[in-house]
């Protein structure tokens, strides 16, 4: 990850050098949209910020619950620690937006809606830092910075959570309709609680243990890598 991280900050020194040697891109505003896959895995710990008092309860409460099951029945429930309620899901990513550019300056708005087996996410986008340069006719290279806020919803009701992501885009546009993007996630932060079952977990009775990524799961991670094709109107 660390050579990846290296390959993107060289690539965006290049975008920025040959910003400064190019003619200035026509200014104009258009309608964006992107398609793409991004694998989220976020790490839960007792530190995880905003979450990590939550995740904390889950697992003392989990466990107790589980002894008390295991009591009642004779059972070997497994129990948990923090690092079982992490989020791994593979989002699939439909990003709209609108981009403002005038000369070498690129600002991007968008509302980024993902979908996965056990998620949704909607949200917004802004990167008000951006830098795009003609490399040759019809052949656009950007390089932007910015972030996503979203808010996240997993099936059933009760649950509350959100995704932060502070993001940096390559990208390049062609033919004037096209384009291509690889994005890298310099730091995430989310996940889901469900204040009602965690509140409850104590109470479970002999019949089941709730599931404890039902109650809570979140976590942060660093260096996540997305890749997108789009168009532009």
């Amino acid at each position: 990850m660390n050579d990846v991280a290296a390959m993107v900050r060289e690539v965006m020194t290049a975008i920025l050098v040959l910003a400064g040697l190019t003619a200035p891109v026509s200014a104009e505003t258009r309608g964006t949209v992107r398609f793409g896959m991004l694998a989220l895995d976020l790490e839960s710990s007792s530190d995880t910020p905003l979450f990590g008092e939550h995740v904390d309860r889950a697992v003392v409460g989990y466990n107790a619950a589980a002894a008390a099951y295991d009591r009642e029945n004779g059972g070997k429930t497994a129990r948990i620690d923090a690092s079982d309620l992490g989020v791994a899901e593979r989002l699939f990513v439909i990003s709209p937006g609108i981009e403002l550019g005038t000369g070498h300056y690129l600002f991007r708005l968008e509302a980024p809606i993902g979908f996965a087996d056990d998620l949704k996410s909607y949200g917004v986008g802004i990167y008000p830092l951006g830098v795009q340069a003609e490399l040759r006719r019809n052949f656009i290279a950007y390089l932007s910075l910015g972030g996503t806020a979203s808010w996240l919803d997993r099936p059933g009701d009760g649950d509350i959570g959100g995704l932060f992501v502070l993001r940096a885009a390559i990208g390049a546009r062609v033919a004037k309709h096209f384009m291509v993007e690889l994005g890298y996630g310099a730091f995430a932060l989310g996940g889901s609680v469900n204040r009602a079952r965690l509140d409850g977990m104590m109470a479970v009775d002999d019949m089941e243990l709730p599931a404890p990524d039902s109650v809570i799961s979140a976590g942060e991670a660093h260096g996540l890598l997305d890749l997108s094709l789009g168009l532009t109107f």
